[in-house]
């Protein structure tokens, strides 16, 4: 028996190798997006508690507690580097940016503010912004609703690098603080994945799209009488 193959047509493999090229051009913009985003934003981070200069206000990013009602690690860790950095005196005030979805009984807020008062920190150093809803809104908001310049933004190393370039970005003079990034095995290919296609998205909103915050306004701002008075936040 012999089979006959169809001969592609010429209009179909120009069709073939323009999906190609896109792949390979598509491929080759996220590796350089990656790589220039963690080439300007590398120098600012730190993993060393005796290393890290201190500011007045560490900035953490918000983080669900759990994760498929599954205890969230990012979030245990991210908690922990807070509460050292407040102990071993690199930070002074600790601001909370995160969101809340009250139909799902869902707040990084009450949440992350919980996790520190049971590691011993204080409600007058706690600070909280409840719009930070994505890194560019709690990074922006940071600067221009309560007039931060200088502060330590504390998450897991693939996200610092998206928050220290924003912070650059706009003319902050930040650094960046590495808590602990879980072991998720099988599963850092996704972690991966997700970060080079944020920094992707990072870069059309500063360059092309010109993304503001997506709530604006002081509402939902929590800051504490001492830190107001001390003069750490210019802006209220």
């Amino acid at each position: 028996m012999h089979f006959k193959f169809k001969k592609s047509s010429s209009r179909e493999k120009r069709i073939f190798y323009c999906c190609i090229a896109g792949i390979a051009v598509f491929t080759l913009f996220i590796t350089l997006c990656s790589w220039h985003v963690n080439r300007e934003a590398g120098p600012f981070l730190y993993d060393s508690f005796e290393s890290v200069p201190y500011n007045d206000i560490g900035l953490i990013l918000g983080i669900s507690r759990t994760d498929n009602n599954v205890p969230n690690e990012y979030f245990d860790y991210r908690i922990e580097a807070a509460v050292k950095l407040y102990k071993k005196g690199k930070v002074k005030y600790l601001l909370i940016s995160g969101t809340a979805d009250p139909a799902a009984s869902y707040d990084e807020i009450i949440d992350m503010t919980k996790a520190l008062r049971k590691r011993g920190i204080p409600d007058g150093v706690i600070l909280s912004d409840k719009s930070g809803n994505r890194t560019l809104d709690s990074i922006i908001r940071a600067k221009e609703l309560l007039g931060l310049k200088r502060f330590t933004i504390i998450s897991q190393e693939d996200q610092n690098m998206r928050a220290q370039y924003i912070a650059r970005y706009y003319g902050m003079d930040t650094v960046g603080f590495n808590a602990m990034t879980p072991d998720l095995f099988i599963s850092r290919w996704e972690v991966e994945l997700h970060e080079w296609l944020a920094k992707v998205k990072m870069m059309l909103d500063l360059y092309i799209l010109k993304t503001r915050p997506e709530v604006s306004g002081k509402n939902g701002i929590s800051v504490p009488a001492a830190c107001i008075r001390e003069k750490v936040i210019s802006n209220l």
